[in-house]
């Protein structure tokens, strides 16, 4: 497991050029400690080419939000990983529950694309998450362990990222308990561990900021954060990237 703070920002649906020039340009400014931290920018897909050009590529890496599993082909509207390479993105978000949620994507879809990342040389950000129900119902656990088996079965990698985003904390201000997220981390820990993937680091995501960022990535197992609200505004991205 990496020690180096992983911050991946998933811009989402945001920005136009001149919001996403702006943000970069403030970002550039902040003083950080950039050998401690590893900062990913993941913006939406026609942002790509301005942004590879303007970001320097010492203090940032840019990554896809997306692709498709197959290299190319009848798909209307999807983006193949030949172009996300080209555009230089080292890392992909792969199964966002809003992918999964919107797109009806599966864990079977899923594993095609972490597939896919991996024989690209494109690390994986893999998301895995579990919704308000399954967590009354105390299922919660067994639901992820599904996730992770099923999009990771018989695959075999070297380097990969897991972020934990519990559905019910994406976008809504609510944040699970220390507790929480040290038990669903462990419990990624261990699968990880026993699937023997050599550099792996675990995440989490939902509704992180900077007032609870410090906290949530002092966690054991914890080795960074999937941002998504607080990454559009720059005071909170400096608060964070400063912490660090």
């Amino acid at each position: 497991m990496s020690q180096n703070t992983l911050i991946v920002s998933n811009w989402k649906m945001n920005f136009n050029f001149i919001q996403a020039k702006n943000l970069v340009t403030n970002l550039k400014n902040i003083k950080y400690n950039k050998a401690k931290l590893i900062n990913v920018i993941c913006p939406q897909f026609l942002l790509l080419p301005t942004l590879n050009k303007i970001l320097p590529k010492s203090d940032f890496i840019l990554g896809a939000q997306d692709f498709h599993y197959d290299l190319n082909g009848p798909y209307t509207g999807d983006t193949s990983i030949e172009l996300v390479k080209y555009y230089n993105c080292k890392y992909s978000i792969i199964g966002h529950s809003e992918r999964r949620t919107f797109h009806n994507e599966s864990n079977s879809t899923i594993k095609k694309k972490v597939r896919l990342c991996l024989d690209n040389f494109i690390i994986p950000i893999l998301c895995v998450g579990e919704s308000i129900e399954q967590r009354k119902e105390n299922i919660y656990k067994e639901y992820i362990l599904k996730q992770l088996k099923e999009c990771l079965q018989k695959i075999t990698c070297e380097e990969l990222v897991v972020a934990y985003e519990p559905i019910w904390s994406i976008g809504t201000g609510i944040i699970p308990t220390v507790e929480d997220i040290v038990e669903i981390s462990e419990l990624i820990f261990a699968f990880l561990e026993d699937k023997k993937i050599n550099k792996f680091k675990i995440l989490y995501g939902g509704s992180v900021n900077s007032s609870n960022f410090n906290e949530i990535n002092s966690i054991g197992k914890i080795n960074g954060a999937l941002i998504g609200g607080s990454s559009l505004k720059i005071d909170e991205m400096e608060k964070i990237l400063t912490s660090c």
